[in-house]
């Protein structure tokens, strides 16, 4: 969900945003160095070791392909941290004080005082919004009926058998002298859908309402019916597009808001990398390097 323009003004986690940030950068367990699949790095900033148990107990937080992804990420995370820590040691107008009272707040308050971010202007989203536009569509939607042969995703030999019949059902409806009627009756032989009892209708859809790989197949379809079955984890359908309507072009005046939204959350992003990016730089880092891509903190 796009965030509002109150939600961008209001106090916000460091949390949510540096494991934001660290979660999308490039995951590379060879920056990790001396480690191994069965040990924990040992990794210091400034000459302080990372807790290997705070370590172990990060992991959860930072799913990835394979174990030494999920270790490096981990590890970055709290490096990040202890240099958030470090940074707050060292602000006059933070220190151990505000450390002490509320470690989440202080880091808070440094990033406030730290990161600051170009708001973007009209020109900037006026721009974005040009070059853009294909994504300031609405959902198209389509009026849809369908005959479903079930088969359970692991049946090799079954699918393989249905397949043909639905490639065979298909060509039976183009040939007879009243298509519809005759999709209509192989709908409600035939169908495992409960959907035949009204010849097999599934009324609008738009998307989002089924399943993945159907819906991905069927918004790319014309009006008529499908030359090919769909294939879902529930079986084949043969798909007759009774209508469609395509998306609508957003004006910019309807959209401008959750653009400058957008744009202002990608600024503040580049700002908090660039400034993790010099704490970074400044620390004695041993045993890890830190891949802070810039390009990588926000994918909009």
């Amino acid at each position: 969900m796009m965030p509002t323009l109150t939600d961008l003004q209001k106090p916000h986690s460091d949390q949510e945003f540096i494991e934001r940030a660290m979660s999308e950068e490039r995951s590379n367990h060879k920056n990790l160095i001396a480690s191994s699949r069965d040990e924990l790095p040992s990794v210091t900033v400034n000459g302080v070791m990372i807790d290997r148990t705070a370590i172990a107990q990060e992991l959860q937080y930072h799913p990835a392909e394979d174990k030494e992804d999920a270790v490096f990420l981990a590890t970055q995370a709290l490096v990040v941290r202890e240099l958030l820590k470090l940074a707050v040691l060292n602000e006059p107008s933070l220190g151990e004080p505000a450390w002490t009272k509320d470690e989440e707040q202080a880091i808070s308050a440094l990033i406030d005082k730290n990161v600051q971010a170009t708001i973007p202007d009209m020109a900037t989203c006026e721009r974005y919004y040009q070059q853009n536009m294909h994504d300031f569509m609405t959902d198209p939607i389509m009026s849809v009926r369908h005959i479903l042969l079930a088969c359970l995703p692991e049946d090799g030999d079954e699918r393989l058998k249905l397949k043909k019949s639905a490639y065979e059902f298909i060509e039976q409806i183009n040939n007879d002298i009243n298509p519809n009627a005759e999709f209509i009756q192989l709908a409600r032989q035939y169908s495992a859908c409960p959907s035949k009892e009204q010849d097999g209708e599934l009324g609008i859809i738009s998307k989002g309402q089924t399943v993945p790989e159907f819906e991905s197949t069927l918004f790319k379809l014309d009006a008529g019916l499908a030359p090919s079955p769909i294939e879902s984890r529930y079986g084949f359908h043969i798909v007759d597009v009774l209508d469609k309507q395509l998306g609508i072009q957003m004006t910019y005046e309807q959209v401008s808001p959750a653009i400058h939204n957008k744009l202002s959350q990608r600024a503040f992003h580049q700002s908090l990398c660039d400034y993790l990016f010099t704490l970074a730089d400044e620390a004695d880092i041993e045993g890890i390097e830190m891949t802070l891509e810039q390009e990588n903190v926000f994918r909009g």
